[in-house]
């Protein structure tokens, strides 16, 4: 073999073992996320849980952060979100309708876990959003401000469940 055709091999091999690594790539992450959604239906079945109304509540339900960071007022935020939802009504007339507001916490100085409550896109002039819960993106898009009451339900059910889903997805990640 001259030395051309040995370089030429050798960058064909190189091509063949850089497909080879993407291929093996997406193949494991495939799996791995099948054995993360296994142990989810697993971990939540443990704990007690609706996986279906879970994911029914995801579908309506944005959440950012994990609630066991939330600090003092993350109940507020949780009881806040499920009184519009179950009313209809937004809790203040200013910055609290969930249709426009995000409802959240935030850590700033020597504050954890301060209420702090935003317009979608937006954050605290100070500090940083540790825990926040809003309506998707998706919902908020719809022509028209309502949710059926199979939506309300399952958003109140993901709500009222927020710590014990959030462990058990925990749970699952780590299996």
């Amino acid at each position: 073999m001259n030395l051309t055709d040995a370089y030429r091999e050798m960058h064909a091999t190189k091509a063949l073992l850089a497909e080879h690594e993407v291929a093996a790539k997406k193949r494991g992450d495939e799996l791995r996320r099948k054995i993360r959604d296994m142990a989810l239906i697993a971990e939540t079945a443990t704990a007690g849980l609706d996986l279906e109304k879970i994911q029914a509540g995801k579908v309506i339900i944005g959440v950012a952060g994990l609630y066991e960071r939330g600090g003092a007022d993350r109940d507020s935020v949780i009881s806040d979100a499920i009184k519009q939802l179950v009313t209809g009504v937004p809790i203040r007339p200013t910055y609290s309708d969930l249709w426009l507001t995000a409802f959240g916490t935030k850590d700033y100085d020597r504050w954890s876990g301060q209420r702090s409550d935003h317009p979608y896109g937006y954050g605290p002039r100070h500090g940083s959003t540790v825990f926040a819960v809003g309506l998707t993106g998706e919902v908020r898009r719809r022509e028209s401000r309502e949710l059926t009451p199979d939506e309300i339900e399952a958003a109140v059910y993901y709500l009222t469940n927020l710590a014990r889903i959030q462990s058990a997805e925990q749970k699952a990640r780590a299996a």
